[in-house]
């Protein structure tokens, strides 16, 4: 088993909201993510610890944003997801199953209702909106949501707007006026009907399009521009607000393991934090997936 706060990961798939990516030969020190962190094993089961707990296995966790813990593979394979903790996915999540906890099992009928070989399959996936629809396969199992309804007509043309609009340098404002909505409104609507902010939408669908610019092979900075974003710096900040990653280690990064960036989902952040000890007052490290 590699020890430290690295492993075996195969890929990580980044949608406006949601990234998802598995590993094994995990052992961490302490640290923490600004995203709700669902896990689940692909084999037996996992360990995990954080300073009010000794280890202990699970087969499925759900740890909240910014709690510090440890985890160890205990020489198993594991999935991992994580939902911006804004989301409507990740309160619900919160409200059902930590309430005052930071920590804890998920139930096993989750498991038992998906097949037997469900997560094992999506080790073999490789497919953008297969691995999407299965994210929310496993999140609406475990909220049981409600019916969808059809999207607000207002709302659907904001999100027409963004997408007809490949260079995103525009503002919020501009979205209302499209649609006929004050800014306020349209801000107000866009978080009861898509789960998210507008401006959390925009910033992660620069970074997505962006993302998959470098990975093609575009300069970073010609990305930037083309993206929409307003200069190298908004890019940057951006990037760490949701990957947890500066744009120009996105090669690194893929030469270790796959990124993919998918352009169809809800918004998400992705940053992780390593502490000294469970008392957690000094930052050791940033892991910038």
């Amino acid at each position: 088993m590699k020890k430290g706060n690295e492993g075996n990961t195969s890929a990580l798939y980044v949608w406006n909201g949601i990234s998802m990516f598995w590993g094994a030969s995990f052992h961490t020190d302490p640290h923490t993510h600004n995203t709700l962190q669902l896990v689940f094993d692909m084999d037996k089961s996992f360990l995990l610890k954080d300073a009010d707990s000794e280890w202990t296995a699970y087969n499925a966790a759900l740890i909240g944003a910014n709690h510090l813990h440890q985890l160890d593979s205990n020489d198993s394979i594991q999935l991992f997801i994580y939902l911006d903790a804004e989301s409507e996915y990740a309160k619900s999540l919160d409200k059902k199953y930590l309430v005052e906890k930071k920590m804890c099992p998920l139930p096993g009928k989750l498991l038992r209702n998906l097949s037997n070989d469900f997560f094992k399959r999506l080790l073999l996936n490789s497919d953008c909106e297969s691995l999407l629809k299965a994210c929310h396969t496993i999140l609406d199992q475990l909220i049981v949501s409600k019916s969808t309804k059809p999207l607000d007509s207002r709302v659907a043309k904001a999100l027409e707007f963004i997408s007809r609009n490949a260079n995103r340098s525009f503002k919020v404002g501009e979205v209302a006026s499209d649609v006929c909505l004050s800014e306020s409104r349209l801000r107000h609507l866009f978080k009861k009907e898509v789960g998210q902010p507008i401006q959390h939408f925009i910033q992660w669908m620069r970074v997505v399009d962006s993302l998959n610019m470098v990975l093609n092979g575009k300069q970073v900075s010609q990305s930037a521009i083309d993206a929409g974003f307003w200069d190298g710096a908004h890019m940057t900040k951006s990037y760490k607000d949701v990957l947890g990653i500066a744009p120009s280690k996105v090669e690194t990064f893929g030469k270790e393991f796959k990124i993919v960036a998918c352009t169809e989902g809800n918004v998400h952040t992705l940053r992780t934090e390593i502490r000294d000890d469970w008392q957690g007052n000094t930052v050791k490290k940033v892991i910038e997936i």
